[in-house]
């Protein structure tokens, strides 16, 4: 109630509020909280989420991953169908080969079925009969009988190994015939999917995140060395009266301009002065040209005595020009009645 009732959010309207992330947002974090108090406790960790909003380096990390979806979705899109080939290449030629070591439970009796839920279509299918445990513990079961279980294989295993699907298919005989098929077969998955199409996806999340720290340091290195008023570098006061932290601090005190926008939007129209109502109009107007852009106080004063100081010089150079003239003009005169005489 604090944060919208501060940001006037109640006063602009039902669809203001609705548009309104930061308040989706505080709602979102009341309903995760009423949640874990009424329904279970395992809400309240989702609240630690909040440290990802309130940390600006944390919620880069994030938006690495958000700012370029769609690349990343693309790209991802290319590796289920380069999974998708590589699965039928396997039920098609190789599919002898696929037979998983599985660990079964110790209590199962009787027959049963392996379910898979499809994505969050909860599309449930019956993709192969499992075998009553038996006393060995090394038991194996053939995983590309349907094209869909060698989809399904070539998806969980072949992407979560660092070899690809090689590391997790029966280890053939050179002596076989099917023994090149395998050998071309397991470095063409760990080539072009592991290392291209994967790394591709993580080289679009690091450089991402680069330019989300660059972006961030230039920013912060805007504010240190420039004025937010008037856009002055600091440079600018090198060798002057007035340094650059006493003007960012005393001449353009950004917060003391702030103030002065609340008092313009609070005071009563009929109380204005000149330049108070000049102000309002242009805030009215969104325009910022009675900001001091490019110019500075301490700056004009500097230029001013600079040339005060320069005409002065002028000056002084001027008169002892003068006085040298007219006593060379003198010694003229005195040598000319020398040479009459």
């Amino acid at each position: 109630v604090s944060f919208v009732g501060n940001r006037g959010t109640f006063i602009r309207g039902y669809k203001a509020m609705i548009m309104d992330v930061e308040f989706l947002y505080h709602v979102g974090y009341i309903v995760t909280s009423v949640l874990g108090l009424f329904v279970h406790e395992l809400f309240y960790s989702i609240l630690l989420f909040d440290l990802i909003y309130r940390e600006e380096t944390l919620f880069n990390v994030i938006k690495s991953v958000t700012r370029n979806g769609r690349s990343i979705l693309l790209t991802a899109l290319l590796a289920l169908i380069l999974v998708y080939l590589f699965s039928i290449v396997g039920f098609l030629f190789l599919k002898d080969d696929f037979i998983l070591e599985v660990d079964r439970l110790p209590d199962s009796k009787a027959k049963g079925f392996f379910w898979t839920v499809l994505g969050g279509c909860g599309i449930i299918l019956s993709l192969a009969a499992v075998a009553p445990a038996e006393a060995d513990p090394e038991q194996w079961e053939r995983a590309c009988d349907t094209l869909l279980m060698c989809i399904v294989t070539v998806l969980n295993h072949g992407l979560r190994n660092g070899g690809g699907v090689g590391d997790i298919l029966r280890k053939p005989s050179k002596d076989e015939s099917l023994f090149p098929a395998r050998v071309v077969y397991d470095l063409l998955f760990f080539f072009i999917v592991i290392i291209i199409v994967l790394n591709l996806i993580f080289g679009v999340i690091i450089d991402t995140f680069a330019d989300l720290r660059s972006e961030k340091q230039k920013k912060e290195e805007i504010l240190k060395t420039t004025c937010f008023i008037c856009g002055l570098e600091r440079d600018k006061f090198d060798n002057k009266t007035v340094s650059f932290e006493e003007h960012i601090k005393y001449e353009h005190n950004m917060w003391n301009y702030l103030y002065f926008i609340v008092l313009v939007r609070v005071k009563n129209k009929t109380d204005y002065t000149g330049p108070e109502s000049y102000v309002a109009q242009m805030i009215k107007n969104k325009n910022l040209d009675w900001f001091p852009r490019m110019r500075a106080m301490s700056l004009v004063s500097n230029e001013g005595e600079g040339e005060q100081n320069e005409i002065r010089n002028l000056q002084d150079k001027l008169n002892t020009t003068m006085k040298l003239v007219s006593h060379l003009t003198s010694q003229l005169n005195e040598l000319k009645e020398q040479v009459w005489e």
